[in-house]
């Protein structure tokens, strides 16, 4: 029986001869922005682009990853109520594995369902996210999304998810029964040359002058005694200047800040602290702080930093999590109005003509994409209860989405448990108009090499040990 196979228009396969060197593949970060994707030609059939009504595919690598970007039609949620399934054919034989007409699939992955499907010699076992070393982005609703595959992933023991050059895709809806492509799949076969470089990004500031916030869901575990010494090895490898603890509900104020102090090594510094927000996140700040106001869960602050002309206004992001749609959209309008009415004094207090703005923090954005729509471009949904909406930043723009990235790998991530794949839930977000940022990253250390470790006095288990978010670093250049 003949089996159609569909190519990458650059990939040179099956007899045909290679006529010129293979061209690096671009350096893909799992964020959501897929920009990166605009050098990987859509996957092709016979040479031609492939647009079979339904929905489009595209794929590469890396030397962590197989990579797949693709759209649908209309807006969804990834990780929630979609029928949407990946299969992959890993051994480039359509006669193993789940027979899908003329596609034989070693895997299939239900984004819905966040389960999936491995078909091996021994026989079909049930897989979760973390066999697989799937990751995924966004996790707000959208039309176009990507997803990493570990390359070294073995989803039963001693059973490798890759085991050839080869590797075969299908997208199908099991409820509509759509699929691309329409019969067969795509084949495409694993680029042998590395991707540009990748940057990596020190612990260290880039200057002393530079101001270093900490973000870091403690997830209400800060004082567990099994998760203290790395917590304290986390927080005095990225020594920040003003440090946001969300979710330390249970810990009385004076208690936290205690614990913390004995933390750090320079506990004794002259820190401004406080409780905020329904989500009881703790500040400490080496500025004074002259303003809180509660924001829902979130809260906002007035820090004086340097100069007495020098502020910046902090919304200490810790939003509504997981199905809480609707409080999480009202407080992503509430925090809105808040910097609205700051900026033109009609509120309880106006700042200054371009005193710089950020927003960091949990912003748990895992539903509609009009949340972070409404925190960058000021677009209030509920205009009744919140006003009218603005351009937040001083030059009429948006605010900027940072996306800081792991130091040492082309993720995003901030949050990895069980329940959900990997997923960027902490946000930095700032005036652009008025702030320019330093050094900036996500720490995960088990990425981290030995000797990047060692420097920095960690241990490789221990952004692991303290919670399942992971630190997210931002230093500010505040303009002159």
């Amino acid at each position: 029986m003949l089996h159609y196979r569909r190519y990458l228009t650059y990939t040179i396969l099956a007899g045909l001869a290679c006529t010129s060197p293979p061209q690096q593949p671009p350096r893909i970060v799992i964020d959501g922005e897929l920009d990166d994707w605009s050098a990987v030609p859509l996957l092709a059939s016979g040479g031609g682009v492939s647009d079979e009504g339904w929905a489009r595919m595209w794929a590469s690598n890396d030397e962590f990853a197989l990579l797949v970007r693709f759209e649908v039609p209309e807006e969804i949620s990834l990780q929630n109520g979609n029928t949407l399934e990946l299969c992959l054919d890993t051994d480039d034989d359509s006669l193993t594995g789940q027979s899908l007409e003329g596609f034989g699939a070693e895997l299939c992955w239900s984004f819905g369902e966040r389960t999936g499907q491995f078909v091996s010699g021994t026989g079909t076992a049930p897989v979760e996210h973390q066999h697989i070393g799937l990751i995924s982005a966004p996790t707000v609703t959208g039309r176009s999304f990507e997803v990493a595959l570990a390359r070294d992933a073995e989803p039963v023991d001693g059973q490798l998810l890759f085991t050839g050059r080869t590797v075969g895709l299908l997208l199908r809806d099991t409820d509509s029964g759509r699929r691309l492509p329409v019969t067969g799949g795509y084949h495409y076969r694993f680029q042998s040359q590395a991707p540009a470089p990748l940057h990596t990004f020190p612990l260290a500031k880039r200057s002393s002058e530079h101001v270093r916030f900490l973000s870091y869901n403690l997830n209400n575990h800060l004082t567990e005694p099994e998760r203290r010494d790395a917590l304290a090895r986390v927080l005095n490898a990225v020594d920040a200047d003003v440090i946001l603890l969300q979710e330390i509900r249970d810990t009385p104020t004076a208690e936290a800040v205690a614990y913390v102090r004995s933390l750090l090594d320079r506990g004794g510094a002259p820190w401004h602290t406080l409780k905020i927000g329904g989500e009881s996140t703790v500040v400490f700040s080496t500025f004074p702080i002259l303003r809180a106001d509660s924001l829902g869960d979130s809260g906002g602050l007035l820090l004086q930093l340097g100069s007495e002309a020098q502020m910046l206004l902090l919304v200490a992001l810790s939003m509504p999590c997981c199905d809480e749609q609707e409080r999480r959209t009202q407080e992503a309008d509430l925090i809105a109005a808040y910097v609205r009415d700051a900026k033109s004094g009609a509120g309880d207090f106006r700042i200054s003509d371009g005193t710089p703005i950020l927003l960091m923090g949990d912003a748990n954005l895992v539903g509609l994409h009009q949340d972070r729509l409404t925190l960058l471009n000021g677009d209030i949904v509920d205009r009744e209860t919140f006003g009218e909406p603005f351009a937040p930043d001083w030059d009429d723009t948006p605010l900027t989405d940072l996306v800081p990235r792991h130091t040492h790998r082309p993720y995003t991530f901030t949050w990895h448990g069980e329940d959900f794949p990997p997923g960027r839930l902490d946000y930095v977000i700032y005036s652009d108009s008025r702030l320019q940022i330093g050094n900036r990253y996500v720490l995960y250390t088990p990425e981290l090499p030995v000797e990047v470790l060692r420097r920095n006095g960690l241990d490789a288990g221990d952004t692991d040990v303290v919670t399942d978010h992971l630190p997210l670093v931002a230093d500010l250049i505040l303009h002159e």
